[in-house]
Order: C-alpha cells, then structure tokens, then sequence
C-alpha cells in the first residue's frame, strides 16, 4: 500500500521538490498551500496519487479545515512534511509586532498546532515520520535575522518535544536545517548575480539545490530511518559563518 504523506507549504522551494520527489519514488501526497493556481499546476497529471488543499497557515484558525478534507477522504497518513515558511530580514531596531507574530506563526505554532491533530489514530498512523524544514539560522545568528532565527530555534524546540510525546506510537519526529538553499525566499526571485555570489562566498559547497533537501526528506519518512527521532540535521553547504 502506497504511503500518504502531507505537506505543508508544498507550491514552493522546498516544499515544491519535496512533493514532486515523493511523486517519482512512489508516494501518494497531499499539498497544502495558500495558491490555488499553484497547487493545481503541482498536481496536474498526478490526480490519482495527489490532492491538494488550499490553506493560509498564518491563520491557525484554518488548521481544522486540512484535517476535515482528510476524514471526508478516508486518508490516514503516514506522514507529514512540514516545509511553510517565511523569513523577514529587519534589525530588531524596527521590527513590528505584527511581522514577528506572522513569522512565529507559520514558522512554528502552526506546526504545534499541527501536533493536536497528529496525536490521533484517525489522522495519523503509528509508525509515521513528521520531517519538520528548520534552518541552520536557528544555530548561527545573523544581524537582521532576529525573527526568523528566533522562530526556527523554536520550531526545533517543538520538534524534540514532540519527538519524546509520541514515541510510545512509534511516531518519529525529526527536522533538517538547511543553510543557504536555492530558492526565491533565499536567493530573491531576480536571481541577483551579486547576491549569488555572495551567498557562495559564505558556503564554500554551494547553494544547495532543493532536491537535496527533498532527499533527505524521503529518507527520513522511510524505515531506513526508523530509528532516528528528535534529531535535528543540518544540511550546510559548508557554511560556516556566525
């Protein structure tokens, strides 16, 4: 029986990769995303092993809605991969209240949120994996990144505790941190020479492409890796600045 997997912020970046691997080697996924359009092109073609619900994760009041689509379709999964996220780069000086509110939110008390919902039977299987996209700036603090690195130290927080809370289910819970990552919320949609070639700079190995992280990801939701919980893996390019 082919295994289910959820993904939460799939239209993009990572998450984008991440369900168009788990596609090719065989899973049946579930996308959630905030863009219908995008979504739809996602799947297109895939219909029989992929659906796709639309879902603003900055508004916690909206969590119940994935979880609903998933009873209405008899679909208890086997995973989830939780790849939302958002980073805003101001110093502490000027920083809002509202913008670290919304970065807390979708980068972290979604996904504790989340785990209400996968602490049941009805939705998620014993023996599932949750795999949990933090950041290598919840270790190396960066001028500018106060949120952001805030917001993922505590995601990883989440990810340890909810590691030893469901463990008597077999349920492993575990994140990957990537550093510097081929993506529009990293490298900017313009793709920028100059800011490539920075980013470079301070990660000898290269940017990282996406697919790598998917990589990882699909290991751990296997039982290659059904030993492994609470553990958080930095992919890091070779970055070492701090």
């Amino acid at each position: 029986m082919k295994k289910t997997i959820l993904i939460l912020g799939a239209s993009r970046g990572i998450g984008k990769a991440v369900s168009k691997y788990l596609l090719e080697k065989g899973y049946r996924i579930v996308a959630v995303a905030r863009t219908e359009a995008l979504l739809q092109e996602l799947v297109a073609g895939q219909e029989e092993n992929a659906k796709y619900i639309v879902c603003d994760l900055s508004d916690m009041s909206n969590i119940a809605a994935i979880f609903d689509n998933l009873n209405e379709w008899g679909i208890i999964l086997s995973g989830a991969v939780y790849c939302a996220g958002i980073c805003t780069s101001e110093p502490i000086k000027i920083i809002d209240m509202d913008t670290m509110q919304r970065d807390l939110m979708i980068n972290t008390l979604s996904f504790v949120e989340m785990g209400k919902y996968f602490s049941k039977k009805k939705y998620l299987s014993d023996g599932a994996s949750i795999v949990a996209i933090s950041s290598m700036s919840a270790w190396d603090m960066t001028k500018g990144m106060c949120t952001y690195s805030m917001s993922k130290a505590a995601l990883n927080t989440a990810v340890q505790t909810m590691s030893k809370e469901f463990v008597k289910r077999k349920v492993r819970v575990n994140a990957i941190l990537p550093a510097y990552v081929n993506t529009e919320m990293t490298v900017g949609s313009d793709q920028v020479d100059s800011k490539i070639a920075m980013l470079q700079e301070k990660q000898p190995l290269g940017i990282i492409e996406p697919e790598y992280i998917a990589y990882m990801v699909e290991f751990l939701l296997s039982e290659k890796a059904q030993y492994m919980t609470g553990a958080l893996i930095p992919i890091s390019g070779g970055r070492t600045e701090k």
